[in-house]
């Protein structure tokens, strides 16, 4: 284990004898790192956090602080950041308010400067966050998301799978899985650029702006939508869309953009009606 002579650690942290520990990190409490991390200078891990193998977290990294939340009472909470995640400089990862609750950062996540992710967030896997994007307690965020450069969501939103949210956006209300994302929070087409990255066929695609239509030009209640979209067929992106509407919603779903499609740099869109 190479650790720097002026880092300070915790006697009950657990680190694998293969991780790098640079100048001046503080680990204290319950931390347990897996093998092969690297952590930069002045990095700072506490509480019940658990850093899974191959992860880099660079300097001014904070993992498993206080929630910035009136409600926290103190207590036992956790923070976990799944394998191969890279956190770059002052990224924030808090955990979770309520004793026994998690704040979770997916597999191969990358998390640029200043990124902030609240309480009891849920990341999933290969999700991008720009930096200065800023995630609201409880935010649920699926596979494969894009968040760009300083992006805000409240509280309580959930953002589906493949999504690309367009930098500076305000995103207030659920969005749902594929869509592109512009800056009043609005849907304004598909990811196609996404999908395509992600293997989804031509003919997948063509289902999903299929039930597109249905949830913004026919319309109807979320889950009346979700049943139409299942009768479509059995492949999985639509299952996945589907899913995402049947579930309850905190915030409600985003509406259509109402002017002309915005392009993200390096996006494409399209018009799904």
């Amino acid at each position: 284990m190479a650790i720097h002579p002026t880092a300070i650690i915790d006697s009950k942290a657990e680190i694998d004898g293969s991780v790098e520990v640079g100048p001046y990190c503080v680990i204290e409490g319950n931390v347990r790192i897996a093998a092969g991390c690297r952590l930069y200078q002045n990095v700072y891990l506490t509480g019940w956090t658990t850093i899974e193998e191959d992860c880099v977290l660079h300097p001014g990294v904070i993992v498993g602080h206080e929630p910035q939340d009136v409600d926290f009472q103190g207590g036992r909470s956790f923070c976990r950041i799944g394998r191969g995640t890279i956190l770059r400089e002052n990224v924030s990862v808090h955990r979770g308010t309520k004793s026994d609750s998690e704040t979770v950062v997916g597999k191969d996540c990358f998390l640029l400067g200043g990124a902030h992710v609240a309480h009891n967030c849920v990341l999933g896997d290969h999700v991008t966050m720009i930096n200065n994007v800023l995630l609201a307690g409880h935010v649920e965020v699926g596979d494969g998301v894009t968040l760009g450069g300083a992006a805000m969501v409240h509280q309580f939103v959930r953002i589906g799978t493949l999504a690309m949210i367009t930098g500076n956006a305000r995103v207030r209300m659920d969005i749902p899985p594929y869509a592109i994302v512009t800056l009043e929070g609005h849907v304004a087409g598909l990811n196609r650029v996404g999908l395509r990255r992600a293997g989804v066929s031509r003919e997948d695609s063509a289902a999903i702006r299929g039930a597109y239509r249905m949830i913004y030009a026919d319309g109807g209640a979320a889950r009346d939508v979700a049943e139409r979209i299942a009768a479509l067929g059995d492949a999985p992106p639509l299952s996945t869309l589907a899913a995402f509407l049947r579930r309850e919603s905190r915030r409600g779903l985003a509406g259509r953009s109402q002017r002309r499609f915005d392009k993200p740099p390096g996006a494409e869109t399209g018009d799904f009606c």
